[in-house]
């Protein structure tokens, strides 16, 4: 399974899966991931599954600028749509979020994310070691 890893100071920290569904990047709280930050626009990227152009059976991932203020950059060029490779790093604002074509079970989570009883509200916590 594909995953975006967010990366804080050089060091992995969430895990996010990705699987058929669009998942929409921004600063709005409505946004699959909301990201806290005035660089980032309220509805900034969508990163979406495709059909494989080598093979039919595969699918991609493509990552998409939705006309944001600050621009979305995949490995520190400009883009308005790329497609996903392994190991490419996303920034939106001060975000960085690297793309894995595997889970890679060994990278350990540092952080996990926990809900508030605020819909939309999210915040992170050290993840204990097992």
């Amino acid at each position: 399974m594909s995953v975006l890893i967010q990366y804080k100071n050089g060091v992995a920290g969430i895990k996010i899966p990705l699987d058929d569904s669009a998942l929409r990047i921004g600063r709005n709280e409505d946004n699959d991931i909301c990201i806290d930050d005035a660089l980032a626009s309220r509805e900034h990227a969508l990163v979406e599954r495709v059909k494989s152009e080598q093979n039919s059976n595969q699918s991609d991932y493509v990552v998409r600028d939705l006309g944001s203020t600050n621009g979305t950059f995949v490995n520190h060029e400009q883009i308005t749509a790329h497609l996903l490779v392994e190991g490419d790093m996303i920034r939106i604002g001060q975000a960085f979020f690297k793309y894995s074509e595997n889970d890679h079970p060994e990278l350990e989570e540092t952080r996990i994310i926990k809900k508030t009883i605020i819909p939309g509200i999210f915040y992170t916590i050290e993840k204990e070691k097992e």
